[in-house]
């Protein structure tokens, strides 16, 4: 993975957590000039990123409150144009 690549990753993450998973990955994602490749790793990073914060949350290794990481796990599951891949390979 390239370093643009990486940041246009780790921005998704980010913008993954914060808004339901279709409006991360398109139309916001889009407008910010992510290629297909860089939303989907993005949404992957941050599926797993929520998987691991509530694991840690629910295990007292952080201190985020639960309902709150409960709704980024929501939001970053949601489903998303890049679940289908036929659709995501036409970007």
């Amino acid at each position: 993975m390239t370093n643009l690549t990486a940041r246009h990753a780790a921005s998704l993450v980010a913008e993954a957590l914060a808004l339901p998973g279709p409006l991360a990955v398109r139309p916001i994602a889009e407008q910010a000039g992510h290629d297909v490749a860089a939303r989907a790793r993005g949404l992957a990073l941050a599926r797993c990123d929520t998987l691991i914060r509530l694991d840690d949350g629910l295990n007292g290794d952080d201190d985020s409150p639960e309902p709150l990481l409960r709704n980024q796990l929501a939001r970053a599951w949601q489903p998303t144009p890049l679940d289908d891949g036929n659709r995501a390979r036409s970007g």
